[in-house]
């Protein structure tokens, strides 16, 4: 008797056991559950399955040849806005196309990752992405810098229409909450067969007066101006961020504006 007694609470026992080994596994597999990253797109990193809560766009007039100071300013101003994303916000750089003004190039364009500590290593190796990212992150800022320090003066500084690409750019759409345009040029506009800034005269007025679109819509748009110094035009420069550029970017209707100190 106290054999079978003993053998049936062995029983119990391992029934018990496995009872609490059952729930423990489902208490794990429930909280694997709530820690699956959510889905995301397999070449922006950004999320599928809710809004873009936030996009920068960071456009660069290369269409003169950028300094050493300027790059060095680049690399800074790029690093800052990087710092400045949250989970999931997209950075995207780009570069004024002279020859399709249009269509600036696309030099980078990602969500920042989650960082590693706050991933699930079951479902996603973090550090892969993270890692991915800025080696990707690294080799865009090296192209702009590249490409930047390259280059002559062109025949053209097509900075209106860049802006207003961006402006129209879907991925940059009304329906993001937040927005940042960061604009890193000399600011002085330079069409060969239509508005100049290298003229003496030339203002707002005249280039709204040619131009049937008018400037772009930039609502709710938080703009960083970072200017690139050309001491050869300072003169110009000057005319230009007083007597154009506050003019058109008010007629945008950006949310804010700063300007950046040269460098």
């Amino acid at each position: 008797m106290s054999r079978r007694r003993g053998a049936g609470g062995r029983n119990v026992l391992g029934l018990m056991l496995i009872v609490v080994a059952l729930f423990v596994l489902a208490g794990l597999a429930g909280a694997a559950l709530l820690l699956r990253p959510p889905p995301t797109d397999g070449d922006t990193l950004c999320r599928t399955d809710e809004q873009l809560a936030a996009h920068t766009i960071m456009l660069v007039d290369s269409t003169d040849r950028l300094e050493a100071r300027h790059r060095r300013k680049l690399r800074a101003v790029l690093a800052q806005e990087r710092g400045r994303l949250a989970q999931y916000d997209r950075l995207t750089i780009m570069r004024i196309n002279v020859r399709r003004p249009q269509e600036p190039a696309i030099l980078f364009s990602k969500c920042l990752p989650r960082p590693p500590e706050q991933t699930n290593p079951l479902f996603e190796n973090a550090r892969m992405v993270q890692a991915a990212w800025d080696e990707e992150f690294a080799q865009a800022l090296d192209a702009a810098l590249r490409s930047a320090g390259s280059g002559g003066p062109q025949r053209a500084s097509p900075i209106v229409a860049a802006v207003r690409a961006v402006a129209a750019d879907p991925d940059f759409g009304a329906e993001i909450p937040r927005r940042r345009l960061v604009l890193m040029s000399d600011l002085l506009e330079h069409n060969p067969q239509g508005f100049s800034l290298y003229v003496s005269d030339a203002n707002y007025a005249g280039w709204r007066a040619a131009a049937p679109n008018g400037p772009p819509d930039l609502s709710r748009v938080d703009l960083r101006i970072v200017p690139i110094d050309r001491p050869d035009h300072a003169e110009r420069q000057a005319v230009a961020m007083e007597q154009f550029w506050p003019a058109f970017f008010d007629a945008a209707d950006v949310q804010s504006v700063s300007i950046d100190p040269a460098p």
